[in-house]
């Protein structure tokens, strides 16, 4: 009763690895809702991203007395198998819309609409400046709206940041403050400095 999330989890998983079916089924309604909500800004393609979970799951399932026990953070884990099925598949289907080869590396271009912002904003900025935020966030590079998507959205920290993105620690920080810095040029004037760091303390 007095566990913490984490600690259910690490209960649920290591029960999972036991052989309690029950604990596979409780990890699945524990995480699809969140890992359908990042499939689905990964690839527009719905019936693709249903389709890797559902091989996650059932992976997961099917080989988990092969699975390294000593996963530290199943959450991190799961994004990550999503993210990679996601890249194999989409990579496969030449009809979808996927690579900016900017920094020579496979990357997803990155959808979103977010909501957080006038959660941040909504006692201290007009309609208008909600709408500038939103419009400055779709202007900046995908890698840029995922990471700040894993930071606030999904409350990722930067270890699991580095691990689903695949980059280090430091490149996460650096990646999520040039994502700001984005943000602020984007907006330029019309967002007054002050609200801006309002927003940008958030991540913090």
């Amino acid at each position: 009763m007095g566990k913490s999330f984490d600690e259910d989890i690490t209960y649920l998983w290591e029960s999972f690895l036991s052989g309690d079916d029950n604990s596979f089924s409780s990890i699945y309604e524990l995480f699809i809702e969140q890992l359908i909500s990042y499939g689905y800004k990964l690839c527009t393609d719905t019936d693709i991203v249903h389709d890797c979970i559902q091989e996650i799951f059932i992976d997961l399932f099917l080989k988990r007395k092969k699975i390294n026990v000593n996963i530290k953070n199943l959450k991190a884990y799961l994004f990550v198998a999503l993210r990679n099925a996601l890249i194999k598949k989409i990579k496969a289907n030449k009809r979808i819309k996927f690579i900016d080869h900017t920094d020579q590396q496979f990357v997803l271009n990155f959808e979103i609409e977010y909501s957080y912002q006038d959660q941040i904003i909504e006692e201290e900025a007009s309609n208008e400046l909600k709408e500038t935020l939103k419009l400055a966030i779709l202007k900046i590079p995908p890698k840029q709206k995922e990471i700040i998507y894993l930071k606030f959205e999904a409350e990722m920290n930067y270890t699991e940041i580095s691990q689903i993105m695949d980059i280090t620690v430091e490149s996460a920080r650096k990646l999520l403050y040039r994502a700001l810095l984005s943000l602020r040029s984007e907006i330029h004037s019309n967002l007054p400095a002050p609200l801006f760091f309002i927003f940008f303390r958030k991540f913090f």
